[in-house]
This record gives C-alpha cells, sequence and structure tokens, in this order.
C-alpha cells in the first residue's frame, strides 16, 4: 500500500475525517490512499490517531508525513517530499505546496520550524476555469466544477456520467474500448499520437492528452492515458475525459470524467 495524500479538518469538537470508502472508511485505488475531510466518525477518529496525524497551524513533519495546516483548521499531508539545503521539500505541490519554505533543526525533529504561510486552497465559482474544450467529448456542458475540486469527487452536470460512444464517429484507430484509443480518435489530425514527434510537458492545457506512469492518480501499473477538458485556475487541477477507468460505472469502452492534479508522475502532450 503507498500511501500517496491525507486531508483532515480540525473543529472544535477535533479531528474530523471522512474516509472515502471500504469498511475501515479507507479507499485503495491502485495502490493510492486518498482520505477527504467533512464528517466525524470513531474510524475517521482511529485512522487519525493510527497515522499519527494531528492538526498544526503552517508547515510540520510528523513522522513520515509532511503536512500544512491553514488558519482555517484545514491541513494536507503527504508521504513524498525530500530534504534539500536543511530545507524540507514537497514533491508533491498540488496537495502540499511550497510556497513557504521550512527548515529543519535537525535530522531527529519530528516537527519543522514554520515559514511564510501558503495559500489556502481557494474556491472559485461554479463554471470559472483557466481554459477549456469541450470538443469531441459526450458531455458538452460549461459546468465543469463545483467550487474548489479534490480527488474522487464526482463532477457536475453531466459530466457525472459514463458514456459509451459509437467509434463509427470517431476516426478509425485500432483498439476501440482502451484508454489510448480515446485519446487517440480525439486528435485525429495527430498519427502516431503517443510516441510521435509532439512537445511534451508538465502544464495542463486543454486539449492535452494526459500521460500517467504506472500507479500513479488510480493509474495502473502499465500507466494510463486521458484528455484535458477544463483547467481550473491555479493550473493544478483539472477536468479529465477517459476510456477504460473502472470508477463510477467506468470501464471498458465506456468514457467518464474525473478530477486529477500536476505532480509527479503526471505528463502531457501537446
Amino acid at each position: 500500500m503507498i500511501r500517496n495524500t491525507l486531508t483532515y479538518l480540525s473543529t472544535r469538537g477535533g479531528k474530523t475525517l471522512r474516509l472515502i470508502t471500504g469498511a475501515a472508511g479507507i479507499a485503495v485505488l491502485a495502490g493510492v490512499v486518498t482520505f477527504t475531510a467533512v464528517a466525524a466518525t470513531p474510524t475517521a477518529h482511529a485512522a487519525a490517531n493510527n497515522a499519527g496525524i494531528h492538526y498544526q497551524r503552517g508547515y510540520s513533519l510528523q513522522g513520515s508525513w509532511f503536512c500544512y495546516g491553514w488558519p482555517n483548521g484545514y491541513y494536507r499531508c503527504t508521504a513524498h517530499w525530500h530534504r534539500s539545503g536543511g530545507q524540507i521539500i514537497s514533491d508533491n505541490p498540488a496537495w502540499v505546496p511550497n510556497n513557504g519554505a521550512v527548515t529543519t533543526t535537525s535530522s531527529s525533529s519530528s516537527h519543522g520550524s514554520h515559514s511564510a504561510p501558503a495559500p489556502a486552497p481557494v474556491s472559485h465559482p461554479s463554471g470559472t476555469v483557466q481554459g477549456s474544450t469541450s470538443a469531441g467529448e459526450p458531455c458538452r456542458s460549461t459546468d465543469y466544477f463545483n467550487g474548489y475540486p479534490s480527488q474522487w469527487e464526482v463532477p457536475p452536470s453531466c459530466y457525472a456520467g459514463i458514456y459509451y460512444v459509437n467509434p463509427a464517429n470517431y476516426v478509425s484507430r485500432p483498439g476501440f474500448g482502451w484508454c489510448n484509443w480515446w485519446v487517440e480518435v480525439m486528435n485525429p489530425g495527430r498519427p502516431d499520437l503517443l510516441w510521435g514527434p509532439y512537445r511534451r510537458g508538465t502544464v495542463p492545457v486543454p486539449g492535452a492528452t494526459v500521460v500517467f506512469a504506472g500507479g500513479v492518480q488510480g493509474a495502473s501499473a502499465e500507466g494510463h492515458y486521458a484528455r484535458v477538458v477544463a483547467v481550473y485556475p491555479g493550473g493544478q487541477w483539472m477536468l479529465v475525459s477517459e476510456m477504460n477507468f473502472y470508477w463510477r460505472g467506468g470501464g471498458w469502452q465506456k468514457v467518464s470524467y474525473r478530477y486529477v492534479h500536476t505532480g509527479p508522475g503526471v505528463t502531457f502532450i501537446y
């Protein structure tokens, strides 16, 4: 089990936590464990205590977790970080930002000293996007986001749907049903899309092909492909469409939508 991210919200009554699914309340999706804060349960408290996580304002190093707590009680932790020049650097800045440096006092210290605060996640009005494209999509609503997105949150409007598409309506490509078929037919003017001499990078752009390394954000061990539909302000979160992704009833020969974010193991073909 690879622990990637934790999100908690503290309240006057103590830590509150909702674990997405499972008997113990933990969502395990291709080696990823994701926590989202909203409701207090005994299981949630036990999970938080077992993880050794508690709210601290600003940056803190809690066991193997690097965390940041906002003044409103919201906090996130990641197991992906490293030390550089006496500072702790988040390798998952889309989750735990690097807006403030964290100086380590010693190699045995359990907490870093706090510095300039990072900005809290900003929620923009529904429909606000940095950029979008719905050409060729089975859903073409302009309602892409319900405020600040989070992983495994169901998108609004028709993006919550699961779609069977007719391959006869798209350019002819082999492999109907696989994730690569979808991104290839959505780029009819780019032969050999996945292996051709096309520009690549780490910045999401509407219409770009998302390449997930194996095990990243729900991808199988072999990796996964998706298409950027809309980018949330700030350029970290995006709505993607994809085929053959087993979540919410999606899968073989089906197109579905979800939120993903930039970070290690996520690149783009433009």
